[in-house]
């Protein structure tokens, strides 16, 4: 009888948790939306067109690319189709609003999530992974290529923003 009372104890606790685990991923994605913003701002204008080498994707196209893997991840959650959008231009107040507009659009996506989506498994162009994946897979992808744009800054002598977390 205690160990039936005890199970469903614990199973009424995880709407709760869920809730808060929810709750912490959008404020992760509003803290990583402040902080890549600063690091877009922190670089000149003049300087969205640099690359650190030849080949590698320019401090402006590391930004669209982080704003449109936004939509990539987070279509599947709310079912809508992939968009193809992109700023107006490759020029700093372009990209800054684009990446604004899908940091916002990232953000209301996880705040709509249900605890059933996240669970739930989707097919996706990288295998099959739940709601969860894709979120997590968005900060964690958010992350790699902000931190490569920090680099673009201190190759152009400029200090990255400082985190605040």
């Amino acid at each position: 009888m205690r160990v039936i009372a005890a199970a469903l104890l614990l199973f009424s606790a995880l709407p709760a948790f869920a809730q808060d685990l929810k709750g912490d991923l959008v404020n992760h994605f509003k803290t990583s939306r402040d902080f890549t913003l600063k690091v877009a701002e922190a670089m000149p204008a003049d300087s969205y067109n640099f690359k650190l080498t030849p080949p590698q994707m320019s401090f402006a196209e590391q930004m669209i690319h982080l704003g449109q893997a936004q939509d990539f991840f987070l279509h599947y959650l709310s079912g809508d189709k992939l968009s193809d959008a992109k700023p107006a231009s490759m020029s700093k107040a372009d990209v800054m609003a684009f990446l604004k507009m899908s940091f916002d659009k990232a953000i209301a996506r996880a705040e709509a999530a249900t605890i059933e989506q996240m669970h739930t498994t989707y097919n996706t162009d990288e295998g099959k992974l739940t709601g969860l994946d894709l979120l997590l897979g968005d900060l964690d992808h958010t992350t790699h290529h902000r931190a490569s744009a920090e680099m673009y800054l201190r190759a152009k002598g400029i200090t990255p923003p400082q985190y605040a977390f």
